[in-house]
């Protein structure tokens, strides 16, 4: 939604490309930097707008600033994120997502977009780290489940916004239907599988929580889908959650659709079914799927 972009004026991103405003005005004018222009002429920039000019300019990336440095604190997890400084950022993401400063994480996912690390790297080393780090001190009575909550909120809410700033193809090479299964609460890990594979160029179809299997049928008959991925994390119910897999394994051969599935749920979840292509377990296996 337009409301939910951020944007830059010409002041703030020369000094996230750690440049002058001059440059910024120039480039604009002969194209090497897209903007957009305010009925009153003003330029704005979107993350996306500067993170492209430092993917076809490579060579500046290490002296860009990423975001705006307004204090230490910016500027040392500017530094940590161009050092590929994992362990500081899942520390500080944890952190910060517990307290719901939105901002500041949303700060940490841009700078690494804008640093030109793959979408799967960021989800496999920093964010599925840091939702490990919160399940585990949730099971160990460290901190309340409102406290995971908003932990994993925070985080989703960031992720949202981080995927409306990423280019993803015009040309799309199939559809995807991404769910988890009608008992299953936990969305996240298959949201990110959505936007890895639409950043490769799937149209994506996500149900998010608690998909009932009863019309799944039906979603194939209008949508076509060749493509289908299963994340499961908890199963509390194993007979219904295998009788649910198995009619979408069913139903998904019957229309010649190959099935990806992922999480812990399928630790016991036989997934032998013949529809299956394979097991994914991090989110580079889901962009090399």
């Amino acid at each position: 939604m337009e409301q939910d972009i951020q944007y830059f004026n010409s002041e703030e991103a020369a000094r996230i490309l750690n440049v002058n405003v001059s440059s910024i005005k120039r480039w604009t004018e002969d194209g090497t930097l897209e903007c957009v222009k305010t009925a009153g002429g003003h330029r704005k920039f979107t993350m996306q707008h500067l993170a492209n000019y430092l993917k076809t300019h490579e060579s500046k990336i290490q002296k860009a600033n990423l975001f705006p440095i307004e204090s230490d604190e910016d500027l040392e997890l500017s530094s940590n994120i161009l050092k590929g400084n994992f362990d500081f950022l899942i520390d500080y993401i944890f952190e910060q997502s517990l307290l719901c400063n939105r901002d500041r994480v949303q700060r940490v996912f841009y700078g690494l977009y804008m640093g030109q690390y793959p979408l799967h790297q960021i989800y496999d080393k920093l964010v599925t780290s840091v939702l490990h780090q919160n399940g585990d001190c949730w099971e160990q009575g460290k901190i309340s489940v409102i406290e995971e909550h908003f932990s994993t909120q925070t985080i989703s809410g960031c992720l949202m916004r981080l995927q409306g700033t990423i280019r993803t193809p015009v040309e799309k090479i199939g559809t995807a239907f991404c769910l988890v299964m009608s008992q299953e609460l936990h969305d996240i890990a298959i949201k990110m599988v959505d936007h890895v594979l639409e950043l490769r160029g799937y149209k994506t179809l996500f149900s998010g929580q608690m998909t009932p299997s009863m019309k799944i049928e039906r979603i194939f008959e209008i949508y076509k889908p060749d493509r289908v991925y299963i994340s499961s994390t908890t199963v509390n119910d194993i007979n219904l959650s295998q009788a649910e897999f198995d009619k979408i394994c069913y139903i998904a051969q019957a229309h010649d659709a190959q099935v990806f599935v992922g999480g812990q749920g399928f630790d016991v979840i036989d997934f032998s079914h013949p529809a299956v292509e394979r097991r994914l377990y991090t989110f580079e296996d889901v962009y090399l799927s």
